[in-house]
């Protein structure tokens, strides 16, 4: 029996890319890599423009609160019976209360920021800006506390006689003007920046305004932007930076002064 023939082989070749197919590729994945990258950074730029932003709004939220909760309670007083003048007499200090006022004030005593003073007496279930509870059931107390900007731009809540809280920072200007009703019609007939003489039995609301900044330059602006904020007593602050700002702008009323 014979052997037959072996059958024939083929070689085989190897395939691939060419030198040219390679390099299209290359320069393929690169253009979508730039394009990935640059989406990368508009979102970076993105999210980092609204935390500044968003950091500015929550430091509004908190000095709105804050201050609206404070002026809102000031004259308040627990005995309905006892005589306001007693309860509120006149006290020193700068700016001092008249008799009877919950409510004290000095302008400009930070540049063009002002000072804000008041006080109420309460047995418990109201709290000073410190977060701590005035008085206890059977043994009322009152707290007198101010509003300020100090040097280092923070807004200040300072117990008269103990410690100061700062509230927020980068406070540019800190404006305060007080509703008055001098004419007997039950309701505020004028504001006014300065309370002379018996003016602050007279206040029945708070005007605030609170120009507050962000801490350095905001994605959000590429370039510098002019903006100019109109406060209460007609003055005006224009600004061309790059840097985020938001104006509280509350009236508030004491409603324990309240017809």
């Amino acid at each position: 029996m014979s052997k037959g023939r072996p059958a024939a082989t083929h070689p085989h070749h190897a395939s691939g890319f060419s030198l040219v197919e390679l390099m299209v590729a290359l320069v393929v994945g690169l253009l979508l890599l730039a394009g990935v990258l640059q989406i990368l950074l508009s979102n970076r730029q993105s999210f980092d423009a609204q935390r500044a932003t968003a950091h500015v709004q929550e430091n509004a939220r908190l000095a709105a609160f804050v201050l609206e909760h404070s002026i809102a309670h000031a004259g308040y007083y627990v005995e309905l019976d006892d005589s306001v003048d007693t309860i509120f007499p006149q006290k020193s200090g700068t700016p001092g209360y008249s008799t009877g006022a919950a409510i004290a004030a000095e302008a400009d005593t930070h540049g063009d920021s002002d000072t804000l003073r008041l006080r109420f007496e309460s047995a418990g279930g109201v709290r000073d800006c410190r977060g701590r509870e005035v008085g206890t059931s059977g043994n009322p107390k009152d707290t007198d506390f101010e509003f300020y900007v100090n040097d280092d731009e923070a807004l200040i809540c300072r117990i008269v006689g103990g410690d100061a809280q700062p509230i927020v920072e980068n406070v540019e200007r800190f404006e305060v003007r007080y509703g008055l009703d001098t004419d007997g019609e039950d309701g505020v007939d004028r504001y006014v920046s300065e309370l002379d003489g018996t003016l602050a039995g007279d206040v029945l609301s708070v005007r605030v305004q609170l120009l507050l900044r962000g801490a350095q330059d905001s994605p959000a602006y590429p370039a510098p932007v002019e903006r100019t904020y109109v406060f209460s007593d007609g003055s005006e602050r224009t600004f061309s930076d790059r840097i985020a700002r938001l104006m509280v702008d509350q009236t508030i009323a004491l409603k324990n002064r309240l017809p």
